[in-house]
């Protein structure tokens, strides 16, 4: 694997926070002073989608680094935010998990420093798009979702693979992932987990009836998806869990790799991934060192 870039120091610093977490404003106002100490421009505000034209007008422009203080979702949100500009994300942990998170609460004062060091690499990840019936692209970075508009009806939705019928699957939803989406939802409902770095796409059907429920990790540069809701049900479109749209029968749904990347900051290498997902997912202890089991493992 090559070395990944360097994140150069930066010239201007955004710090956004969940408003509703306990604490998150007060680490974020802590870390607003780190970084002013420093001596680098910055600004700080809560994450709100109905505030996101302020961010991009007033906020983003000129922005080097967004540190995102909260859990997954606040990284999401700030990714959207994010999304055609060049400012790379750092992510503070107050949740559970945190799988596009860099660090955690107590943890980051020193890593912002060290960012603002230029000790930081950068790491790239895809984008996947959609278009309903060939209107506007939405981007997501986690993944996308068609699903029942009702509960206790399924939906028929038609795929086709670059023009291929693949499969009409009946079920509660279909879900499109990326890499950094095969730690969400689709891994929930058996789909296979990716390396950050790849350009693959997951598809995973959910709870399908009468349907073969096997996931498909298709190459994403190479891979055009069409999805045709079928037999007269109603659907919703989820983007990367934001607001849903309906997506009424007969319509098609093209989904691809999106010629727009999302940019994290790290402090530790690309193969730490497997490490952390090891203790997030709760497959080690925290402290397990390799040969505690025995030689055969058991």
């Amino acid at each position: 694997m090559s070395a990944a870039p360097r994140q150069a120091a930066p010239q201007r610093v955004g710090i956004c926070y969940h408003p509703a977490l306990a604490g998150a404003q007060d680490l974020a106002e802590r870390l607003g002073g780190v970084v002013r100490a420093a001596g680098v421009d910055s600004w700080l505000s809560p994450i709100d989608w109905s505030q996101v034209d302020v961010f991009l007008g007033d906020h983003m422009p000129q922005t080097d680094v967004l540190v995102c203080v909260g859990g997954d979702g606040t990284v999401l949100h700030a990714a959207g935010v994010a999304k055609g500009t060049s400012a790379s994300l750092l992510g503070v942990r107050m949740g559970r998990l945190g799988f596009l998170t860099e660090c955690t609460e107590a943890e980051a004062v020193p890593a912002l420093q060290r960012v603002l060091r230029g000790e930081a690499h950068l790491e790239e990840r895809a984008r996947v798009q959609a278009r309903v019936n060939g209107g506007e692209s939405v981007h997501a970075l986690n993944d996308v979702i068609i699903g029942r508009h009702t509960l206790g009806r399924t939906i028929s939705i038609g795929v086709l693979v670059n023009g291929v019928v693949l499969a009409e699957y009946r079920a509660d939803a279909v879900i499109i992932a990326t890499a950094t989406g095969s730690t969400g939802y689709a891994l929930s409902v058996g789909g296979p987990i990716l390396h950050p770095s790849s350009e693959d796409l997951v598809l995973v059907p959910v709870a399908p009836h009468l349907t073969k429920a096997n996931p498909l990790v298709l190459p994403g540069g190479q891979t055009r998806l069409t999805l045709t809701v079928e037999r007269g049900e109603d659907c919703v479109l989820s983007v990367d869990g934001g607001p849903e749209q309906i997506v009424g029968a007969g319509a098609q749904v093209e989904v691809s790799l999106s010629p727009l990347k999302a940019r994290f900051v790290r402090l530790s290498g690309p193969d730490q991934f497997y490490g952390n997902l090891a203790r997030r997912l709760g497959w080690l202890r925290a402290d397990h060192q390799l040969g505690e089991l025995g030689p055969t493992g058991r």
